[in-house]
This record gives structure tokens, C-alpha cells and sequence, in this order.
């Protein structure tokens, strides 16, 4: 998955992405790189006061960002996804009927 970047200024850059823990963030600013899994860690790091301009788009950046996360988790469920189910991912998606000539064969690993 490509990660997603919000430059806030020359000196301050954030980027995003998930892994099977959630949402993280790596965040660059005056010289130094930090990665936070909590935005308000990456608040308190980034020094970023409520009234500035680029404290605004930053949360709405984050919200876009959780609500996409929220609609994705939904759209999920608790059974497979449809790319899972048509990339053949899992044992779950192969189910094999009896006229199939490998429906009783067993795996040696």
C-alpha cells in the first residue's frame, strides 16, 4: 500500500500508511524523524498550536483519513473481502467439490 504524505512545511512532513496494527505515522521535523501509532503523540511532537492555518488543514487531513479507515473496516465485514475471495487468497476461498480431481488430496509441506 502507497503511503500518503502531508508536507506542512519545508522543515515538517508527515506520512501515513497501515499495517496490520492500524494506522502509523512518521513524522520529520527539525531534523528529526519520529513514528507515532497515537495523533495526539504526533500532535504534542509536531508543536502544531490550534488557531494557525496548517493545524487546520492537519486535522482535517487526519479526519479524512480515519473516516476512509472507518469505511473501510466497515465495507469489510467478518468474511472475506471480494479481492481475497477472487485472488484465491487463503484455504477459505478454495472450495473444492467432489468432481474436482484434487478434492481429497492431501498437502505435504
Amino acid at each position: 500500500m502507497k503511503r500518503e504524505m502531508l508536507q506542512l512545511s519545508p522543515h515538517q512532513y508527515i506520512e501515513t500508511g497501515r499495517d496490520f496494527n492500524g494506522r502509523f505515522w512518521v513524522a520529520y521535523s527539525s531534523g528529526t524523524t519520529m513514528f507515532f501509532r497515537e495523533v495526539a503523540d504526533l500532535r504534542r511532537f509536531l508543536k502544531l498550536p490550534a488557531t494557525i492555518p496548517i493545524r487546520v488543514n492537519f486535522d482535517n487531513w487526519v479526519a479524512s483519513l480515519m473516516a476512509a479507515d472507518q469505511q473501510r473496516s466497515s465495507t469489510a465485514g467478518d468474511g472475506l473481502s471480494a479481492e481475497h475471495m477472487a485472488t484465491g487468497f487463503g484455504p477459505e476461498c478454495h472450495q473444492l467439490d467432489e468432481s474436482d480431481p484434487n478434492h481429497n488430496t492431501k498437502t505435504v509441506i
